[in-house]
């Protein structure tokens, strides 16, 4: 069975568009079958021919920004099976035992496939749920206070019946699963248990509307590594800054996936570094400019500091490709189209400790960002090579008196001769009955990036550089 389950970071859209975007374009060619809020299932074209798939799948986590887990799918239970075995309310006894003794065919016949060898081992498991979507009463009330349990026991004894010398398994904080609130066990809990291990495993129970796909965990993300970078870094700036994991998908929407370490990529508003600093992990010929002479000299010493955590070599002439430009001046400091791509996060506006009013972001925008904006794409046509691509975040501001406001940001694009590129195909995927978890043609031109309550909230665009002679 060549599927696989990618579990998707809290803003699930944004997760899937990136999937989506690395199946079509890059060389792990494949589609999104099946999705909720929290998971994707994906089949490739021919991953399952390649023996040592699971270094595939490492390879390809390593470059995805926002899925945090791939795990291999071994079984299916359809959703009437789930649902008439642990029911919101019991009212058929004897349904759901039978149900339930169902249920455990399938667990069954999947141990066998999670666990090479379980006769005579002494197994350690930890059973993830990751439901359709969390704000689910079924979630809090089933699954987390029925089918988890039940799963827990019922593997154990599994296993035990199966010849294993001991088995155990993850516990979960009790207070947590009352509360109906349990966050599954993160990345960094997989790496500390080892949990990749032949004796150690996560198996997954990844519910969409369809039904509850049965997996193991082949592979993660290593925040403990993008937490390092951010945090330890001489220079930062938290209030404002790019996270590690966003600066990944601006990258991987360039579809730059072949030979990165031929491809140039420019960030023109640098900051203190953390697009470039993740384009050189990416492998990326890295450029940065910024008008701020300080921001500059951190980005050199941001770069330098990781490279020597890297115990990379220091590229050829890296400084002199970290330097002081107005965007005003980009062209004329860089060669006619220089660049493969552009990724960046030009200034948003201030940092804004209280909703500020309507008319005080109408002129923000009419003053500042709107002739920053249209410097960045008029700069960015000449500087870039043809058909190449700039991934950027806009800013959109909520008010005190007059809702959210934003730029203009395509009619920007278009005058200089971009083109939007939707962040996701809606051809490619098959959109789901719950409302929560439907795409409409609006919601992929781009993609809102936003804590709640935040003020100055990120808009994902992706634009490509129109040929004149087209």
């Amino acid at each position: 069975m060549n599927r696989f389950l990618f579990v998707l970071g809290s803003n699930w859209q944004l997760s899937l568009a990136e999937i989506d975007n690395v199946l079509k374009n890059s060389q792990f060619k494949g589609r999104i079958t099946d999705y909720s809020a929290n998971i994707a299932i994906v089949e490739f074209d021919d991953l399952h021919e390649d023996k040592l798939y699971a270094n595939k799948l490492m390879e390809l986590q390593y470059i995805l920004g926002g899925t945090q887990k791939i795990a291999e799918i071994h079984d299916f239970i359809d959703i009437q099976t789930v649902q008439r075995a642990f029911p919101l309310q019991v009212e058929q006894y004897r349904q759901v035992d039978i149900k339930r003794k169902e249920i455990l065919k399938v667990v069954d016949s999947s141990l066998k496939k999670v666990f090479p060898s379980i006769a005579r081992e002494s197994l350690f498991f930890a059973v993830s749920i990751y439901p359709n979507l969390y704000d689910d009463n079924y979630y809090s009330d089933v699954l987390l206070k029925h089918f988890l349990p039940f799963l827990n026991k019922e593997i154990m004894a599994l296993l035990k019946e199966n010849g294993a010398k001991k088995s155990l398994y993850y516990k979960y904080p009790q207070e947590n699963i009352d509360a109906g609130n349990l966050n599954p066990i993160f990345p960094h809990h997989i790496i500390k248990y080892g949990l990749f291990n032949r004796d150690r495993a996560e198996i997954i129970f990844g519910f969409t509307e369809e039904g509850c796909y049965v997996a193991r965990t082949l592979t993660c993300d290593d925040p403990n590594f993008k937490k390092r970078i951010d945090e330890e870094r001489p220079f930062k700036e938290f209030k404002s800054a790019i996270s590690p994991k966003l600066a990944l998908i601006l990258l991987n929407f360039l579809n730059l996936f072949e030979q990165r370490e031929r491809k140039t990529i420019l960030d023109p508003f640098v900051g203190n570094g953390t697009i470039v600093m993740f384009a050189l992990i990416e492998d990326f010929q890295v450029f940065g400019t910024d008008i701020d002479e300080t921001k500059v000299k951190n980005t050199e010493r941001n770069v330098n500091w990781l490279l020597n955590e890297l115990e990379e070599s220091v590229p050829y002439m890296l400084n002199e490709r970290i330097k002081k430009v107005d965007i005003n001046q980009l062209s004329s400091v860089f060669n006619e189209e220089r660049f493969d791509g552009i990724c960046t996060e030009p200034e948003l506006g201030p940092f804004f400790k209280q909703k500020p009013y309507y008319t005080e972001v109408v002129d923000l925008i009419k003053t500042k960002l709107n002739p920053l904006f249209k410097a960045t794409f008029r700069e960015s046509f000449k500087v870039l090579a043809p058909k190449g691509r700039i991934s950027i975040i806009t800013p959109v501001i909520s008010t005190i008196d007059g809702g959210d406001v934003q730029l203009n940001v395509e009619e920007m694009a278009n005058f200089y001769n971009f083109k939007l590129i939707p962040m996701l195909d809606l051809n490619r995927i098959v959109n789901k009955s719950n409302r929560k978890l439907q795409f409409k043609q609006g919601h992929v031109r781009a993609i809102l990036d936003a804590k709640k309550n935040q003020i100055v909230k990120r808009k994902l665009y992706v634009f490509e550089k129109i040929n004149e002679s087209s």
